[in-house]
């Protein structure tokens, strides 16, 4: 095995790490760390350990390509160089300057010679002149860039002019003062002076006319600009000190990077490169100061363009960067002044370039300069010890190589950092970026092999967790101010509470520790326990990490099994894969100690460390009270209900309920002492079901010496007593330390409980308050989680840890019934295990019950379950074949009952019924010498027998219904049939099954052929007590439904024969049809029984054949309504019309006529009644019309002349009213005959004329 404890713990340790590649004794401070001024002046060392890989050549070629583009376009240009911490930023432009000069040793590089020659074509020739910068504690930029290339300037040109860049008044003021002091001659002997010429020939010497056009130039002037230059070089020289260290001493930044532009051209050069390092970080640290970043941040875009255009040689700007400044003032800022910051910010980004440099650099780097093996055999050894790493667990490996954390790299990339795992490099450079910024990469990797110089052997990996120690012991401090306080947590809560509960675990010191670090031999179990608080020490650490830097991909959701492969080799198992278990109970021991540390639920749940910074302690003080013995027991019994799947009640007692065997189960549950007479008495280990179960559930612990070895001894002495169906559970007792944490876990809880908290909490500030009860409530769920894990030891579900469980007792179950003796499933849970001893206790007492679960879903079957049986078993005893089809959705409803429970076989798509019940029935019956009708009671017995089955109800009566579908039985209550049979569910033990009394053949096959030509339904061919029931009661239906029509047509027609012509004696036509069918309905609606009402239709007369009656009795209603609103009278009238009417008036009624005589089916009557009506209303106007003309009074009697009684809408002439004789009449609907009479007397007298008559319902 690989791993740090196993190779220190082999009997031969691997060899030391340091004995294959050069690992110093001590580290220095400028190992790795360059700085750029002094890498510029020497670059033969900067480049002589200089790594160039393939992604570095292509950022040297985006850099000079920018520097070109700035060049030959004379424009100003700026790009961010973003890199992580540690990517090598300064060495990037120290080699780049060396490219832009021409260096023999940048140009003799082989992997730089094709970037040489492509960009020579352009550099030959051309002078740069890079000024580095470094800008933290800059008091503005101006202050820094301006006053730096000043600096840079006089270091390089010792003799040059100075630059304009200082704010002049005052200087030319201070100076003007002096001269007017002490006079011209002595004022410009102070100044420098020579018989050099100026540009246009003239001397240079100083004369008061010069002076005084000197002083009062404008900004601009050359002359002025002299004087300025020659003040500071003699009667002003310590302005430059004071410059430095003046933010306001300089002009804008735009107009100084003009001025100091124009300075470097006059110095022979043609391009000015800025290097700014550490910008972005100076304008972080500043960034609770408003309006100083505000000021300095509008500043940044003057590098790439200004109000003043006129930069006579480009200026480019390389600015470091480690994070994007937008996302620190996200961080930071908020509100308007953050919307302000991002505009600033995002107009810049739009400007400026980035040239990235890749952590994937770092590898190779790494490899070149780190980790070089002494020779080649070193190399052989290193790699074989890295192809065994390779065989670690797949998710371990996974781990290590960052993909499970979407920062993955690839094997080469491993094997070039080993021992190095890519996710600590990734963390290495996250987690540094935020928490310090003077140490590079390398110089922190090489700090970790020198810490561990005596220690790390070949094979082992350098573990996450020890990074912390290099982070936290360099000195340095976070980037913000946020950070700062939450690092100063950490360690506090790593030195005041973690390292000192770790040392004390192991019992261990710091002398311990020192000397274990030199390599000091140490005796075995000394060292055993420091490779243990190692191991520990590492995942509190990693925690820590996590906590201070949680964005780092490989910090994120931190489970036991990431915790493990990340510190690989620092906890180890003799079981693979058995580490991850290990470091599980580790977080699940810490989360209820420690406040700060939260876990998940799960098998790998996500564990985290939430800085807090307040004393919860000082509260959980206040409630030491609410820890009591009652108290533990309530907590106990609240968790022990809850894994059960109990519903929680304040109550000892509480019914269990499972699922057996796919059916409905319950337990009673008592908790309490079982050594404790006065807490249980005797008759409490009967259940009060006569025939159900009880368990008896103790607690895990006892007062003063009392153990359950206790407990099971009561049990043993009842067991001699009395037998009963319970089972006592018996855990084993808890340790002292786990019962003060179950005290501590009932302080929390009443802590938390309503509003009792800030009662106790109210010493601390509200913020304070917040965070307290924030983490006393991870605390408590951490609690939870562990007492719940503990309590499975306890009660025998899981192997038990001496620091958890007082070890020596196993007897958890105890049966006050001698034939059973349950067993506890190892490794299941409460529920699972509660289900588990069910299941023996109710198969030791019905040991034939079928399963009806045999997958252990735990669905319990449903009525509507066994309703589906029942519908099919129906649908078999009803086919010949004895088979139903079942659709699709039911075959594994009635595969999973009717199976196990001998009804019969569920096929692929058919189910075919069994005789088996009916068998077994029958010969319990003929062995009782029981005939004819049997009990249900009787049935519902002698399903238990040979061998106790237990059915659920509903399952026992679908077993009853069967046998009697396939018996043909009827169901009786009290003497009286059921009809329909009773459903499940309600079938009693006091029904009765009786053999029921069949029709004949020829009367049940007479009487479905009846039925389908009359009612228009036919039941099934099978001559079946079931059918005939459903039958018969169809055929009452039908008879109640249609009899009252029947009778009333009957009774319509006969009132109308005369009219109709029909003879009442006749044995055939409509009325006898009629009478038939009334007849045949009042027999089947008062028959007595199902089989008579079938005999009676099979049998009636029907004067016909059944279509006719049929017919007859569906149309009766009609019928009836249409006779009922014949016209007669009008038919009255018909019949009584003269010559030439009365002829076709007979061909209308004996028309009427002939289909009245007819049965309905030959021709229907209410169409002719309704044709007669039309015809006689027809013939009777025709009768009785004449011409209709009014002759108006008073007028000559023209022919030609002729009033209409209805004028045409649009005429607009007066209506003329004629004066006619009338009548009217109003008589009862009963009395209508007097009202015709008087009609007919009134036409008498009017001759030809038409008679308008209407007719009216008085209110």
């Amino acid at each position: 095995m690989i791993g740090t404890v196993c190779s220190m713990s082999s009997p031969t340790p691997a060899p030391l790490l340091r004995e294959f590649i050069e690992i110093p004794e001590r580290t220095s401070t400028s190992d790795f760390v360059l700085k750029l001024a002094d890498s510029v002046a020497d670059a033969d060392a900067t480049l002589r350990d200089y790594v160039v890989t393939d992604r570095l050549l292509g950022n040297f070629d985006e850099a000079l390509g920018l520097i070109r583009s700035a060049v030959e376009g004379h424009a100003s240009k700026a790009a961010y160089l973003h890199g992580s911490f540690g990517s090598g930023k300064s060495h990037f432009m120290a080699v780049l300057h060396a490219l832009l000069r021409g260096e023999a040793a940048a140009r003799g590089r082989d992997e730089l010679a094709p970037l040489v020659a492509k960009h020579s074509v352009w550099l030959d020739g051309r002078k740069f002149l890079l000024i580095p910068y470094h800008l933290l504690d800059a008091r503005s930029l101006e202050q820094r860039v301006l006053g730096g290339y000043v600096d840079r300037v006089r270091a390089l040109h010792p003799g040059a002019p100075i630059p304009a860049v200082h704010r002049t008044d005052a200087l030319l003021d201070q100076a003007a003062s002096l001269r007017e002091k002490i006079g011209d001659k002595q004022f410009i002997d102070g100044l420098p002076g020579g018989d050099a010429e100026d540009e246009w020939g003239e001397t240079e010497t100083w004369t008061p006319e010069r002076l005084d056009q000197a002083f009062a130039g404008a900004y601009s002037d050359e002359l002025r600009r002299k004087l300025v230059n020659d003040l500071l070089t003699s009667w002003n020289k310590g302005f430059f000190s004071n410059a430095r260290e003046d933010a306001e001493a300089f002009v804008s930044l735009d107009r100084g990077l003009t001025e100091i532009s124009r300075h470097a051209k006059e110095l022979g050069y043609h391009g000015l490169i800025l290097f700014l390092d550490e910008l972005i970080l100076w304008l972080a640290n500043s960034i609770g100061d408003q309006q100083f970043v505000s000021r300095e941040i509008q500043k940044i875009t003057n590098f790439v363009e200004g109000g003043d255009t006129r930069r006579p040689i480009p200026v480019v700007s390389f600015i470091a960067r480690q994070r994007d400044l937008r996302e620190l003032v996200g961080e930071e800022v908020t509100g308007a002044n953050e919307l302000s910051y991002q505009d600033t910010l995002n107009l810049a980004s739009g400007r400026f370039d980035v040239i990235k440099l890749e952590d994937r650099n770092l590898p190779e780097i790494a490899r070149r300069r780190l980790l070089k093996p002494r020779d080649t055999t070193a190399a052989a050894a290193i790699g074989k010890a890295f192809d065994a790493t390779t065989k670690v667990r797949r998710e371990v490996f996974d781990t290590l190589l960052g993909t499970d954390s979407g920062s993955g790299a690839d094997i080469d990339a491993f094997r070039s950092t080993y021992p190095f795992s890519p996710a600590f490099l990734s963390t290495l450079v996250h987690v540094s970026s935020a928490l310090q910024r003077s140490r590079t990469a390398l110089k922190l990797m090489r700090q970790l092999l020198v810490d561990r110089r005596d220690t790390l052997r070949l094979g082992q990996l350098v573990p996450l967790g020890d990074l912390y120690d290099v982070i936290s012991g360099g000195g340095d401090q976070p980037f913000t101010e946020k950070l700062k306080a939450e690092f100063e947590m950490a360690q506090k809560l790593y030195d005041l509470k973690l390292r000192p509960y770790l040392l004390g675990q192991y019992d261990l010191t710091d002398d311990d520790l020192e000397a274990a670090r030199r390599g000091t031999p140490l005796p075995g179990d000394v060292a055993g326990r420091v490779r243990a608080f190692t191991g520990d020490d590492r995942l509190v650490k990693t925690l820590l990490l996590a906590a201070l830097a949680p964005s780092v991909p490989a910090l994120r959701n931190l489970t036991a099994r990431r915790l493990s492969a990340l510190n690989h080799g620092s906890i180890t198992s003799p079981i693979p894969g058995g580490e991850v278990a290990q470091v599980n109970r580790k977080l699940t021991d810490w989360a209820g100690r420690f406040a700060e540390i939260r876990i998940g639920e799960g098998d790998d749940p996500i564990v985290s460390l939430e800085l807090v910074g307040v004393d919860v302690d000082s509260v959980l003080a206040t409630a030491k009270h609410y820890d009591n013995e009652g108290a533990r027991k309530h907590m106990v019994q609240r968790l022990l209900w809850q894994q059960l799947g109990v519903p929680w009640s304040d109550s000892f007692f509480a019914e269990a309920g499972l699922s057996w065997r796919g059916s409905r189960r319950s337990i009673e549950l008592v908790y309490g002492n079982v050594r404790d007479v006065n807490d249980i008495r005797d008759e409490a280990f009967h259940p009060n079901d006569p025939t159900g179960w009880r368990m008896i559930i103790d607690y895990p612990f006892d007062d003063g010496s009392h153990g359950p070895a206790d407990d099971r001894q009561r049990v043993q002495d009842l067991i001699s007593r009395t037998t009963s169906r319970t089972v006592c559970w018996i855990p084993a007792a808890l340790t002292v330390e786990r019962l003060t944490e179950l005290g501590k876990l009932v302080i929390i809880d009443k802590l938390l409980e309503g509003q009792r908290f800030d009662s106790h909490a109210d010493h601390l500030n509200p913020d304070d308050r917040r965070r307290a009860h924030g983490a006393l409530t991870n605390q408590r769920s951490a609690l939870l989680a562990k007492m719940q894990a503990v309590l499975r030891q306890a009660y025998g579900l899981a192997g038990k840890q001496a620091t958890d469980v007082v070890l020596g007792f196993d007897d958890h179950l105890q049966s006050l019934t001698r034939a059973l003796e349950p067993k506890l499933p190892m490794g299941a849970t409460f529920n699972d295990a509660l289900r588990s001893i069910g299941d023996q206790m109710l198969g030791q007492q019905y040991p034939a019950h079928p399963d009806f679960d045999p997958d252990r879903k735990g669905d319990p079957i449903r009525l509507a379950d066994v309703k589906v049986v029942l519908d099919h078993v129906r649908r078999a005893v009803e086919s010949p074949e004895g088979r139903a089809e079942v659709d699709r959705p039911h075959r594994q409803t009635v595969r999973r009952i009717a199976n196990p429970l001998g009804l019969g076989t569920m096929h692929e798509a058919a189910f075919v019924i069994e005789g088996e019940w009916v068998q077994h029935f029958q010969r319990k019956a003929s062995g009782e010498g029981i005939t004819g009708e049997l009990r249900v009671d009787d049935l519902l017995r002698w399903i238990d027998d040979p061998s106790p089955r237990g059915l659920d109800p509903i399952v026992a009566q679908l077993v009853v219904a069967t046998f009697a579908e396939q018996t043909d039985r009827a169901f009786y209550f009290h003497g009286s049939e059921v009809i329909p049979a009773p459903e499940l569910g309600k079938i009693t033990a006091d029904h009765m099954l009786r053999e029921e009394r069949l029709p004949a053949e020829e009367d049940w096959q007479a009487a479905r052929a009846r039925s389908a030509a009359i009612f228009g339904v036919q039941p099934l061919d099978l001559r079946r007590g079931r059918l005939v029931a459903l039958f018969g009661r169809d055929l009452t239906t039908h008879a109640n439904r249609h009899r009252e029509a029947a009778h009333g047509l009957v009774a319509r027609l006969e009132q109308h024969a005369t009219w109709l012509g029909i003879d009442k004696e006749s044995g055939s036509g409509r009325l006898a049809t009629a009478r038939a069918a009334a007849d045949l309905l009042e027999a089947l609606a008062n028959g007595r029984s199902a089989v008579e009402a079938v005999e009676r239709l099979a049998r009636a007369e029907l004067a016909g054949p059944a279509d006719r009656t049929g017919k007859s009795i569906m149309s009766a209603a009609q019928v009836s309504a249409a006779l009922a609103a014949a016209p007669w009278d009008t038919f009255e009238i018909v019949a009584g019309l003269p010559e030439p009417y009365a002829a076709e008036a007979a061909v209308i009624l004996a028309e009427l006529r002939r289909v009245a005589q007819a049965d309905e089916l030959t021709a229907p009557l209410a169409p002719a009644l309704r044709r007669a009506q039309i015809d006689s209303t027809a013939l009777i106007r025709r009768a009785t019309r004449k011409p209709e003309v009014v002759h108006v009074p008073g007028r000559d009697e023209d022919p030609a002349e002729i009033v209409h009684p209805r004028r045409p809408i649009d005429q607009d002439i007066p209506e003329v009213v004629v004066d006619q004789p009338s009548g009217r009449i109003s008589v009862a609907a009963g009395d209508l005959d007097r009202a015709v009479e008087q009609l007919r007397a009134f036409a008498a007298d009017q001759g030809d004329a038409t008679i308008e008559v209407t007719w009216r319902i008085v209110p």
